[in-house]
């Protein structure tokens, strides 16, 4: 195992990445994908296949999806094919004329999956939604103006729509510090899940710059503002892709690389397939020059649509997966302005994995200088697969580019599209040391790590623990608190000792160090329980489908309920050896968070939504 963590190891891997191969690819597949929709698809996706075969990896595929608003994948409906047929623009006609929007200078003007105008276009007069109802909304035939990113106000879309307003205009105002200039692109519109269904409404949607959202704000609170707006889009039924490769093992488990195609930023996502091309790449070059042997487990490169995708690739996958990484806007200059810097999500609570304890010992390595941090385990984008019935434990690595200040996510300008070339050449090696382990390391090699990674966090346990226990000395922490962060400790200790045995059975028998008495694991709670903590309290459940819910493809179209797009890890935490509030309890304490009643009984409503449609029975 020294092997990996010698720095000669890393430099050659740092001598064989190439700056001009991942420049390229990530730019030549942004340009392929920048006239936006699935009509450029077949284009982009040919020229990676072509990029997959000229490297010399194995099983190089292309596997068609429908894209039609109505098939599904575990619980997943792939949203219709959707393109940009020709410039799409909208300006004020009145009290003044101007051009406020033009994809001619910037395609992320239009929204992905925007229903097109009439022909000839649609002039009405704008509203501001702030001054309507968001139940009610009295906005038949005008076009309503929302301040913010709009998948963030889930699901506003969908009732605006219902409502029949022509046309949505928003503005991410979060990004005015840095970027007035730039509008910011958005695809998520859906009620449930992502994206609308088939049978759902849909309307236009344009992006405004915040400079020209306040201005059309000012507009209004002096009069009548009109908008004329024309968009050239087409909605269909179509075809989407997924492209896997591999370097072949002497095992058929794998080992996967997933990043996701089809958002039109260098940074997110065609810095994905540009990384993960890197990284087997360099490996490949070594197992061919026998510096590394042939891997005992297969490579899997993977590339799809996020979430959905991956969804439609992994129900028809029969080879088993042990583990894979998300490579997710691994750098952005956003991240750097916001103090973020790099970031490397866990696996989560309900799937615990040693990459995460593995993944910080290689960047305290060989990243000292570069900034990063963890963060907790989701469910979200691509780790929804971190779900036992799904049962991939998937680390997912990104720069996050938002905070509780700022939000340059998907915004056009450098500030969130430019990739981190400096930062890349020390990060993909890095991936591909991490790589090289989960792909070749033997037996022997993961006994000998399991061991090392067994006392380094067995130190960080009583870290934990003594943090928790400083915390309740100062009364910053409730002992009942103080229990469930303990508990959360333990289980993501036992859960990462466990997996090991993943890749050779039998290799660690997970116990708690010694020193793991603690004092507050056993004492009853300090507070009586609320009404809706005590009608969670008296609930267990027992998933019984595959995969986490998402699209209700179980309830009838006319049934199904609008439910928040969220990376929900009490979901996964559901099981007959706990209630719902035990659920509850862990993802606060994973999470830092406190669920509110209102919200325990949101989840207990749609758990007794779910039931009914076999996605869970209470036991």
């Amino acid at each position: 195992m020294d092997f990996f963590f010698k720095p000669e190891f890393y430099n050659k891997l740092c001598s064989l990445y190439s700056h001009e191969r991942i420049a390229k690819n990530i730019e030549t597949l942004y340009q392929l994908e920048k006239p936006r929709g699935y009509s450029t698809f077949r284009a982009s996706t040919d020229w990676c296949k072509e990029v997959l075969e000229k490297e010399g990896f194995s099983d190089v595929r292309r596997i068609t999806h429908k894209a039609d608003g109505e098939t599904a994948s575990f619980d997943f409906i792939m949203p219709q094919a959707w393109d940009l047929c020709g410039r799409s623009t909208l300006e004020i006609v009145e009290p003044v004329k101007e051009m406020i929007a033009d994809t001619d200078i910037d395609t992320i003007y239009v929204s992905e999956y925007s229903a097109p105008t009439p022909v000839g276009g649609t002039t009405a007069e704008l509203v501001d939604y702030a001054d309507l109802d968001p139940a009610n909304p009295d906005c038949k035939g005008k076009y309503v103006f929302h301040r913010g990113y709009l998948p963030a106000q889930h699901p506003l879309y969908n009732t605006l729509a219902s409502a029949g307003c022509a046309g949505i205009v928003f503005s991410a105002f979060e990004t005015t510090e840095h970027e007035p200039g730039k509008p910011t692109w958005t695809n998520g519109h859906g009620h449930i899940g992502w994206y609308h269904l088939k049978e759902d409404p849909v309307v236009p949607v344009f992006a405004v710059t915040p400079k020209k959202g306040i201005e059309l704000l000012e507009l209004l609170s002096k009069g009548k503002v009109v908008l004329h707006g024309e968009m050239n889009t087409k909605l269909y039924d179509g075809e989407l892709y997924t492209l896997t490769a591999t370097i072949p093992g002497k095992s058929e488990d794998e080992f996967a690389l997933l990043g996701h195609l089809y958002e039109p930023f260098h940074s997110d996502d065609s810095q994905g397939f540009g990384v993960g091309v890197e990284v087997a790449v360099i490996l490949k070059k070594l197992i061919d020059e026998g510096v590394l042997p042939q891997p005992e487990r297969t490579l899997r490169l993977v590339f799809s649509m996020e979430r959905y995708g991956f969804a439609a690739f992994f129900v028809n996958h029969d080879k088993k997966i042990l583990a894979a990484t998300s490579i997710d806007t691994m750098t952005c200059h956003g991240s750097d302005i916001l103090n973020l810097g790099f970031s490397i999500v866990e696996t989560p609570l309900s799937l615990p994995f040693f990459g995460d304890i593995l993944f910080d010992e290689l960047m305290n390595a060989f990243c000292p200088d570069v900034h990063w941090s963890f963060l907790p385990g989701t469910l979200s984008d691509d780790c929804w697969m971190s779900e036992k019935t799904v049962d991939i434990p998937t680390n997912w690595c990104l720069s996050k580019s938002f905070n509780e200040k700022s939000d340059y996510h998907h915004c056009s300008a450098a500030v969130f599209d430019a990739v981190q070339y400096e930062k890349l050449a020390k990060l993909v090696p890095m991936l591909a040391t991490y790589t090289a382990i989960m792909i070749c390391a033997d037996r022997e090699q993961f006994i000998t790590l399991a061991n090392e990674l067994e006392r380094t966090e067995a130190k960080r346990l009583e870290t934990k623990k003594n943090l928790v226990a400083g915390h309740v000395a100062k009364g910053k922490l409730s002992k009942q608190d103080a229990a469930w962060k303990n508990k959360v400790a333990e289980m993501l200790y036992i859960g990462r000792m466990e997996s090991f045995n993943r890749f050779y059975p039998g290799i660690v028998t997970p116990m708690l160090p010694s020193h793991w008495a603690d004092n507050f694991i056993n004492l009853l709670p300090e507070r009586s329980l609320s009404a809706a903590e005590k009608r969670a309290d008296s609930i267990r459940y027992r998933i019984t489908s595959i995969g986490m819910p998402f699209s209700q493809t179980n309830v009838p179209t006319e049934e199904r309920i609008s439910w928040p797009e969220s990376p929900e890890l009490v979901w996964a935490l559901l099981s007959p050896e706990r209630t719902v509030l035990d659920a509850i309890r862990l993802q606060d304490a994973a999470w830092d968070i406190t669920t509110s009643d209102e919200k325990i009984d949101y989840y207990l409503s749609y758990f007794s939504f779910l039931e009914n449609y076999g996605y869970l029975a209470e036991v």
